[in-house]
Order: structure tokens, then sequence, then C-alpha cells
């Protein structure tokens, strides 16, 4: 860990790159993903390193970013080639090695999928997921919905929760599920597991 920028040296990085309520929201992430992080994987540093980083590209233009996944030969969905904001994460993972240094695959692999979410975003990918909808500052739960969520015992079952409840969401919205959103909802469904 020693060879990766300061923690509080990237804070301060990524609060000069983001507008100040996406800042806060990523301060958030961090937090909560950092306690998902030392829960299941004894490791805080890792929900914190990804969870200040995840949304570094979430202001960048539609072909800078396309551009950024082309060049690193990312595997990309039409949903994502038609819509590239969705590839915000992708993008990010592409550049935080770059940026914070030499960090390991889990947290590239976790900030790539953490706006549709993969069976592949592994168990750190899980805890950023489920970070990035309950943060604090997020206003579409209530605190009663986080304790809910938090108090399930897997983040398989977590990452259900949250699953059923955008299900609902987009049912009202008459909205379908992206292709790797629904690949995760019947892989967990199934009993699937995240590894890393």
């Amino acid at each position: 860990m020693s060879s990766l920028m300061d923690y509080t040296k990237l804070e301060k990085l990524v609060k000069k790159h983001l507008k100040s309520s996406r800042f806060e929201h990523s301060k958030g992430v961090a937090e909560v993903c950092s306690a998902l992080s030392e829960r299941f994987l004894c490791d805080k540093d890792a929900g914190l390193y990804t969870g200040i980083f995840h949304d570094w590209c979430r202001y960048d233009k539609d072909d800078e970013i396309l551009n950024i996944c082309k060049k690193a030969n990312m595997d990309l969905s039409e949903e994502e080639l038609n819509k590239p904001m969705l590839l915000h994460g992708a993008a990010a993972a592409t550049l935080m090695p770059t940026i914070v240094g030499p960090v390991p695959e889990s947290y590239t692999k976790a900030i790539r999928h953490h706006t549709l979410g993969s069976i592949d975003m592994g168990i750190l990918g899980a805890c950023l997921y489920i970070a990035d909808y309950t943060e604090p500052n997020r206003k579409h739960i209530t605190n009663d919905d986080r304790k809910e969520i938090f108090s399930l015992s897997s983040l398989e079952e977590m990452v259900m929760n949250i699953l059923k409840r955008e299900e609902r969401y987009y049912k009202e919205k008459d909205m379908t599920f992206a292709k790797r959103t629904l690949e995760l909802f019947y892989f967990v469904e199934h009993g699937g597991l995240f590894k890393d």
C-alpha cells in the first residue's frame, strides 16, 4: 500500500477535480464502502480508495470517456456505447493506476462495474455498488431503508435487496435493466457468490 498515493492527498485531489456535491457523494461512498470492505474483506483502505475515486470521470465528455475505454481495449456493451456516461466508472478504472499508483486489480474491477453492476465485480465491487446506492447523501432511500440493507448478513443479500428496489423503480418508470444488471440479478437470485 505504501507505493500508492497517500489517501489524504488523494481526497484533496478528488476534491479539486469534482464539483462539490459530487465530492461529498464520493466521500460518503468512501465511508460506507470502507465499513463494508472492513466487514467483508478485513481491508478498510480498499473501500476508501475505490469509494473516493469511483466518480473521477463523472463529468468527462462522452467522446473523452469512449476514447479512454477504447484505448484500454475494454469490453463494452451496446448500452454503454449508446450512453457513454455509463462508462464513467470504466474510464476512471483505466486512469486510476496512473493517478493513484499500482492499485490491486480488485480496485479497478470494482470501479469499472459500479454503475450497472456485474457478475464479475468481485467482493470489493459489491461493497462499492452497495455504498454508491446507500451513502448518506442519497435522497432516494430513507435511513430505515439503509438499516434494512445493512442488517443483511451477506453482500449478495444486500445487492439483491438493492436490485429489487431498482426493479420496482424501473417498472414505475417503464424502464428495463441494462443487460449487465439483469445478468447480475439472475446471478444473485440463483445463488451466485462474489469472488475476488
